[in-house]
């Protein structure tokens, strides 16, 4: 059983720091080519600050959501 997870926990791990770098790409190919990246299909930095900016209007709680997330995002990478 721990073999079973610990290979569940490979797998997601693996996922999430493709997902991080398939962001950090996408960020700097809209920030090289422009906004009209034909590859990436819509405007990633646009989308990202409206993030930031619904997490900025709803105050405390998302600040809890935020380290939250940054929290099990390192403890995934140990």
């Amino acid at each position: 059983m721990k073999a079973w997870i610990g290979t569940i926990r490979y797998y997601l791990r693996q996922f999430i720091e493709l997902g991080v770098l398939l962001l950090g790409v996408s960020v700097f190919a809209e920030i090289l080519f422009g906004p009209d990246v034909a590859f990436f299909g819509s405007q990633v930095t646009a989308n990202l600050v409206a993030l930031l900016n619904s997490l900025g209007e709803s105050g405390i709680a998302a600040l809890i959501v935020v380290f939250a997330v940054i929290i099990t995002y390192r403890k995934l990478l140990k």
